[in-house]
């Protein structure tokens, strides 16, 4: 076996580091070389073994997989696949920001004893592992800062692990119906962007959302690829981050101004001629939700009011959803190289001469918001000013 995957698990359960084990043990090429039972012990076990990636549990004693991710990323950066036990609103809520701490992504644990979902889990578990693994990540500095201040605080050392308390920023999640009725009176053309991400792009939305102003006049419709079950878990995060409204898009909402909608997981997102929400579910995709369904819907109903932006991500969705916008007079973006966690799905839209601009996730809320003004102030002109 040569150069096998280095794996280190990290979960106080004994039994779930014995499964994982067991689990990645069918594959020759991945090799477990440390174990950990809480986050002070496994900072030490990558601090000193390196490996290639870490699987890091959520809720631990003493050090909790936030706390643990922060110090990793800040101090020995590691491609970290987050393992969580539930899809309760407060461990999720943990999971995203570990996301945003530099973890690259998170599925649920492996439950259950039926031997076939078992074997899905396990073939699942590997390809996340054997992708996540080549990811090339880099140092957080503004964890290593906040490790820093909460050790002068605290009158401990910086480079010891050191306890972060998770923020409570969230707003409750507004109902969806109430808040687009809220812009119904908003004007009827208007522009939409469609944002596409995979791995990695939990972080870069968020950071996107953070940047964009409350009077935004366009819609924003995300189309992130998560596992089943986390949609609901990245709206929560999302809406703590967004001085916009973000709601989970459902069947027959209204697509309206100053509203972001989040494509729920397993379903693909379609826009009706009355601009509403329709979903979707087809057998012969792959990778669900599809953001190329949601481009081409987006260029099909929005044309030059279009604008697509696709981030960091495997493989080649979004692609010609993109294509699909720029053809049809609307603008696109692509996610720079040096800054994505994985250059596939941008670097695939290149390829196609899909991409308008490229740029880092720093300079994209500005230049959304500059294209978006632009559009509605041409609107505007266009109708005499009467909008």
């Amino acid at each position: 076996m040569n150069n096998p995957i280095r794996v280190v698990i990290i979960d106080d359960s004994a039994l779930m580091r014995r499964m994982l084990t067991t689990m990645l043990a069918h594959d020759p090429t991945i090799k477990v070389v440390g174990e950990a039972r809480d986050g002070h012990e496994g900072i030490r076990v990558v601090e000193s073994l390196r490996p290639d990636l870490v699987t890091m549990d959520v809720l631990m004693p003493g050090l909790d997989g936030l706390a643990t991710t922060e110090h990793l990323m800040a101090y020995c950066p590691t491609p970290i696949l987050v393992l969580t036990g539930s899809l309760t609103s407060g461990e999720v809520d943990i999971t995203f920001k570990m996301l945003g701490a530099g973890a690259l992504e998170v599925v649920e644990k492996p439950s259950g004893s039926h031997p076939a979902l078992i074997e899905r889990a396990t073939r699942d578990l590997i390809r996340r592992i054997k992708i996540l693994s080549r990811v090339k990540v880099v140092t957080h500095l503004r964890g290593r800062r906040r490790l820093n201040e909460a050790g002068r605080q605290a009158h401990i050392a910086p480079n010891q692990p050191v306890v972060i308390e998770p923020e409570n920023r969230l707003r409750p999640i507004p109902d969806e119906f109430a808040v687009v009725r809220q812009s119904i009176a908003k004007p009827t053309q208007f522009p939409l962007i469609v944002m596409g991400a995979s791995t990695g792009g939990p972080r870069v939305i968020h950071r996107i959302l953070t940047d964009l102003p409350a009077d935004l006049p366009a819609a924003v419709l995300i189309v992130q690829h998560i596992a089943e079950g986390f949609s609901t878990g990245m709206v929560e995060w999302l809406q703590g981050a967004s001085a916009l409204p973000v709601v989970l898009a459902t069947e027959g909402l209204p697509i309206r101004p100053g509203i972001v909608l989040v494509a729920p997981d397993q379903r693909d997102i379609m826009i009706t001629n009355e601009r509403t929400i329709h979903l979707t579910k087809s057998p012969l995709l792959i990778q669900r939700p599809s953001i190329d369904i949601a481009m081409q819907a987006a260029a099909e109903i929005f044309a030059a009011d279009a604008i697509g932006v696709l981030l960091t991500g495997m493989g080649r969705d979004g692609a010609f959803g993109l294509l699909a916008i720029r053809r049809c007079g609307g603008h696109t973006i692509a996610q720079d190289e040096q800054s994505c966690a994985i250059f596939g799905m941008p670097k695939a839209a290149m390829q196609l001469v899909a991409v308008d601009e490229v740029l880092p996730p720093t300079h994209i809320a500005v230049r959304l918001v500059d294209l978006v003004r632009h559009r509605v102030g041409t609107a505007v002109r266009a109708s005499g000013g009467s909008r």
